[in-house]
């Protein structure tokens, strides 16, 4: 071998590693973001979520069949737990119910008797700042309400203006 042909051939291994090394056209940054293939849910899209997909390559399921996608349930609240009764003349108030990192919360509240009682929602902050989401008038004795989630917590207020009342409540959370 003579000393043209080994600097030939080192120029093309030197050419070789660095063609290796350099990212390929749009492997990287090329897309944008997308959290629903980000399976880890580290905030990147690399080999991980590659070598998930390959696994699950190939598997069969049923497509119309009701799933629960991680990070996406329901949650089902009791405040004051199964029946509430509540003295005439006087209102209850909910413990502050944590809806952050939820998309949706309702609200479902029953009274026995409804003819002086109403309702309010109160949408509150971590800094103890609260307002007023919503009021009924009185003689509601069904209240259903869906919200988008705007705050860190809500809270509800039951007011009895006349005689004792048994009352249920309820709030579901989406994520």
């Amino acid at each position: 071998m003579n000393v043209k042909q080994l600097v030939i051939g080192m120029l093309l291994a030197l050419a070789l590693l660095t063609l290796a090394h350099a990212p390929l056209s749009g492997q990287q940054g090329s897309g944008s973001y997308d959290p629903w293939l980000d399976y880890d849910e580290n905030g990147v899209i690399d080999a991980n979520e590659l070598h998930q997909l390959g696994e699950a390559y190939g598997s069969l399921g049923d497509a119309t069949r009701n799933v629960t996608i991680a990070g996406h349930v329901t949650t089902y609240l009791r405040p004051g737990g199964e029946h509430l009764s509540i003295p005439g003349s006087s209102n209850w108030l909910s413990d502050m119910i944590s809806i952050d990192g939820y998309a949706t919360v309702t609200v479902l509240i029953w009274v026995s008797s409804a003819s002086n009682c109403y309702y309010e929602l109160f949408a509150c902050d971590n800094g103890g700042y609260s307002w007023l989401l919503d009021k009924t008038g009185t003689g509601v004795s069904n209240w259903v309400k869906t919200y988008d989630v705007m705050s860190q917590r809500v809270q509800i207020k039951i007011y009895n203006g006349g005689a004792p009342v048994t009352a249920e409540v309820a709030v579901y959370l989406v994520a």
